[in-house]
């Protein structure tokens, strides 16, 4: 089920890892312990029902976020 965006909505998105972490047996590294921002939905887009105009509480900016491309997970909201 696709959830609608509406405004009012608490959101948060990763922007980092504390670090990154290999183990002993697998190939690569992977990403260990997300950094998130949170932010208030304040207008959701009309011709993408995935994007959103974000205001973050950490720094006080406006971001426009996609669900498919920032990965932003709603927290509440209706």
């Amino acid at each position: 089920m696709e959830v609608k965006l509406k405004r009012g909505m608490l959101v948060r998105w990763v922007v980092d890892y504390k670090y990154f972490a290999a183990p002993p047996t697998s190939v690569g590294v992977t990403p260990q312990e997300p950094i998130y921002l949170y932010g208030i939905v304040l207008e959701a887009s009309e011709v993408d029902p995935q994007s959103a105009v974000v205001f973050c509480f950490q720094d006080g900016t406006w971001t426009l976020l996609n669900m498919i491309n920032d990965q932003f997970e709603i927290l509440t909201g209706e």
